[in-house]
């Protein structure tokens, strides 16, 4: 294997292993919102008071 062919494969693992790691950290993303709209929804809230801190600050 000459020193293209290695790079070339190099280059292609290192394509290949950033692809793994975005398609992880956007399900991972997916998994909390989810998570979060479920939560939401079962303590009741919606768009128009979602963060009561806020609210009471103003």
């Amino acid at each position: 294997m000459n020193g293209m062919t290695a790079l070339a494969l190099g280059y292609i693992g290192m394509l290949t292993a950033l692809g793994v790691w975005t398609w992880t950290v956007m399900s991972r993303a997916r998994d909390i919102e989810r998570r979060l709209a479920s939560t939401e929804a079962a303590l009741g809230l919606n768009d128009g008071n979602v963060d009561p801190v806020v609210d009471d600050e103003r």
